[in-house]
């Protein structure tokens, strides 16, 4: 269960989801520029709510709840209406729809967060590799080149690389969810 203790918590976890919240909030109000707006309001009462220091056990269902009544606040308050009524099943299906992968989106974030985890666990070789390659973009040739390698060897050094990764992020994911029960 998620669990937040302050409100740079609310923060971090608004900036991890604004895309699929700025989806959630277009499927809902069906209107681009309607949406921008919503969504910049959504996200001023989060800064607010971080600013009270609420706390938020389940964040998605919050967060979602909180986008549903600004798109009703918003269409309230314009004249503006689209031209497709919404009807309130509809949007039970896009809140249902939203709730359904935001499961895939927490593992996600996981996964990341044990990604970082596992490199840091790496050798320091294999880890300067890793980060040369996928956070700076390096070609295996330059890696080659700054480590004075092979190209082959780099190969062979990333597959061995990749392969402790997933080992090591499938082992988490395995004690993460045993802890879970």
């Amino acid at each position: 269960m998620e669990k937040f203790n302050s409100g740079d918590d609310l923060v971090r976890m608004l900036l991890e989801y604004r895309d699929s919240l700025f989806g959630f909030i277009l499927a809902l109000a069906r209107d681009v520029d309607a949406s921008e707006e919503i969504f910049q309001e959504v996200s001023l009462a989060v800064v607010e709510e971080a600013g009270r220091r609420t706390r938020v056990t389940r964040f998605i269902p919050w967060i979602h709840e909180l986008a549903r009544r600004r798109v009703a606040a918003y269409f309230r308050k314009n004249t503006r209406r689209v031209a497709i009524e919404r009807s309130e099943s509809f949007d039970d299906v896009v809140a249902q729809a939203f709730a359904e992968n935001a499961s895939g989106a927490h593992l996600h974030l996981r996964r990341r967060e044990y990604l970082d985890d596992c490199i840091e666990k790496l050798p320091r070789t294999s880890r300067r590799m890793i980060c040369r390659r996928y956070r700076d973009g390096a070609s295996i040739r330059e890696i080659a080149a700054a480590f004075t390698w092979t190209e082959e060897a780099v190969n062979v050094g990333l597959w061995k690389a990749r392969r402790r990764l997933a080992a090591c992020i499938t082992e988490q994911m395995e004690l993460s969810h045993e802890n879970e029960r």
